[in-house]
């Protein structure tokens, strides 16, 4: 089974994997070189001063055990072009939460603040069940930061990798909670413009958390860097970006998040994007003019509805995709009462609770309570009540050779 490629960011750091959520390893020398930095006679000089220009893991081994308004950022845990992420603690509360850390560059621009706190509070506005919450923004150190909902779970670029491509139960099931999330954000105006398996958590009991919501935006600010005409940068991750969006980020609506949820249902069920080889230029250049290969022909065993319905997110113009996520949640559920899936078949042979599986990475996002599950509004009309949540486990498929679904445990 070969290992998907990363959804490299446009923005990512080099000194950070491509999924964020790599630790900080053996960092000794850098640790040393950054307190010297910070620390000038044993105190603390200008902060302004000690955390300019830090690159994100840089920035996240110099705050590392430190406490900025009454949140301590217990352990760093990845980084990527926005900033540093650190599993925390809410003092106050003694609750666990996820903490992201603005870049530095990023937090000085005035206009860059005020669309931080725009953008945050319209997440902050969204309450789903699929959507991991913004619980507060703040300043400190002049440093910006948001406290996210940590959610203890693997991503799915990390399952897949791990295990090889989904079964279509769990597939088609994970692709319906995420379209669920995305209807609801989009009817309180909020979308999310940066979709991909890395940005999918799957809770220990097989449920979806979306993270970064309402949040991408804040990636996109209007100076030269995020011209793609200017300097080859664009918003998004190039192998999910939806065509007009790599053209201007501007463009970006609800349809530009079905089309990279198609390229993450292609991911889940292929073990690959649509179009995983050459440059990043040369794949966004694919997106707008090459036709994405048939599912089947990467895997046989997917009914041909499945394959039709990605077909139609996957189309290079906004209009000829579905109209928005309700339309979208309307033909997942439809196609999943045709071939008789319901949420009940999430799950296992393996459990993802064993050492090296991906849930014991860090993961910058983790649920502070147990995840309410209990079958749920999605499906009322589809499936008998479903059982309580149990921890998934992964089985072959019999007609597929490496492909691994997911089912319930016996």
């Amino acid at each position: 089974m070969s290992t998907p490629p990363p959804d490299q960011p446009a923005e990512e750091t080099p000194t950070v994997s491509a999924s964020g959520l790599s630790g900080p390893g053996d960092d000794s020398a850098l640790i040393s070189e950054i307190e010297n930095t910070v620390y000038s006679s044993g105190q603390p000089i200008d902060s302004d001063v000690a955390y300019a220009g830090l690159r994100p893991k840089e920035l996240g081994l110099a705050l590392r055990g430190q406490t900025i308004n009454d949140v301590l950022l217990e352990e760093f845990v990845g980084g990527g072009g926005m900033g540093a992420v650190f599993r925390g603690v809410d003092l106050a509360l003694q609750r666990t939460v996820a903490v992201k850390v603005l870049s530095t560059h990023r937090a000085a621009d005035e206009d860059t603040k005020r669309r931080f706190e725009v953008e945050a509070q319209s997440a902050a506005r969204l309450d789903h069940p699929s959507i991991a919450r913004v619980y507060s923004v703040g300043e400190a150190q002049g440093l910006r930061y948001i406290v996210f909902e940590y959610v203890d779970g693997a991503n799915l670029r990390d399952l897949v990798a791990e295990h090889g491509p989904l079964g279509l139960n769990d597939a088609l099931s994970f692709a319906i909670q995420i379209t669920d999330a995305l209807e609801h954000a989009w009817q309180r105006d909020v979308v999310h413009r940066d979709i991909k398996p890395s940005n999918i958590l799957i809770t220990r009991e097989g449920r979806v958390k979306v993270v970064d919501m309402g949040l991408a935006r804040l990636k996109q600010v209007d100076d030269g860097r995020h011209d793609l005409t200017a300097s080859g940068a664009t918003l998004g991750t190039f192998d999910y970006i939806a065509p007009e969006q790599a053209r201007d980020p501007r463009n970006a609506d609800a349809r530009s998040d079905i089309y990279s949820l198609g390229c993450t249902l292609f991911f889940m069920l292929a073990g690959r994007p649509p179009f995983p080889e050459g440059t990043a230029l040369q794949k966004l250049l694919q997106h707008q003019g090459d036709r994405p290969p048939d599912i089947r022909t990467l895997r046989t065993s997917v009914p041909r509805d499945v394959a039709r319905t990605i077909s139609r997110m996957l189309a290079k113009r906004p209009e000829d995709r579905y109209a928005d996520p309700s339309a979208l949640l309307t033909a997942l559920l439809r196609l999943a009462q045709r071939l008789g899936i319901s949420p009940g078949l999430l799950t296992t042979a393996r459990s993802l609770t064993s050492d090296d599986m991906a849930l014991r990475r860090h993961a910058p996002w983790m649920v502070a309570a147990t995840v309410l599950v209990a079958g749920w509004l999605l499906w009322p009309r589809l499936a008998p009540s479903p059982s309580p949540p149990q921890p998934f486990e992964l089985t072959g498929e019999a007609d597929q050779p490496g492909v691994l679904p997911l089912t319930p445990p016996r």
